[in-house]
C-alpha cells in the first residue's frame, strides 16, 4: 500500500512539473537545443518577475535568430543589421508577418553557463532590457553558434521578439 501511494504521489508530481513548466516541451519543438531553451527559461523567469507574460518558443523567430547568428560569424562582424545592410525589422519581419518585432544579440568566448551570462548582460543594458521586458512581446526565437569572431572563438546570441500579429 505504502509503494502506491509512493507511485502515486510520484506519478502526480511529474504531471504537475509538466503542467507547471509547459514552455519547455514548446521550446524543444522549435528547434532549441539546450542552451537556446536555457535562454528562454530565464526570459520568461524574468519576464515573470516583472509581472509579463510568458513568451512562446517560436520556430519561425528561431530560423530568423539562426540565420542573422551564422551571418555575423561568415562576415566578421556584430550588429543587428545584416551584412547586406538589411535593419533589423524588415530582416526579422521576413520570416514573420508581426508588427512589432525586437532583437538582442551577444557575444561570449565562455563556454559554460553562457545562456546566464548573455541574460544577465541583457539586463544589465537598459536598450537590450527593455526589449527583453516589452509588454508587446509574444513570441521568441533564439540562434546560438559558436564560431572565430575577430580571430577568436566566440558564441553569438541572437534572440528575436515578436508581437502576436
Amino acid at each position: 500500500m505504502r509503494t502506491a501511494l509512493l507511485a502515486c504521489g510520484a506519478v502526480f508530481c511529474c504531471c504537475a512539473v509538466l503542467a507547471w513548466h509547459p514552455g519547455a516541451a514548446q521550446a524543444k519543438s522549435a528547434g532549441l537545443d539546450g542552451t537556446e531553451r536555457k535562454v528562454v527559461k530565464l526570459v520568461n523567469r524574468i519576464r515573470a518577475r516583472h509581472g509579463l507574460r510568458r513568451l512562446r518558443a517560436s520556430r519561425t523567430l528561431a530560423h530568423a535568430a539562426s540565420d542573422h547568428t551564422g551571418d555575423m560569424l561568415r562576415a566578421g562582424y556584430l550588429s543587428h543589421c545584416s551584412s547586406d545592410g538589411t535593419p533589423m525589422a524588415t530582416r526579422v519581419r521576413r520570416y514573420t508577418g508581426a508588427r512589432w518585432v525586437g532583437e538582442n544579440i551577444a557575444i561570449t568566448s565562455r563556454r559554460r553557463g553562457v545562456a546566464r551570462q548573455v541574460v544577465r548582460m541583457w539586463m544589465a543594458s537598459p536598450p537590450h532590457r527593455a526589449v527583453l521586458l516589452s509588454p508587446k512581446s509574444r513570441r521568441i526565437g533564439v540562434g546560438r553558434e559558436r564560431g572565430l569572431l575577430g580571430g577568436a572563438a566566440r558564441s553569438v546570441f541572437t534572440v528575436d521578439f515578436a508581437s502576436s500579429h
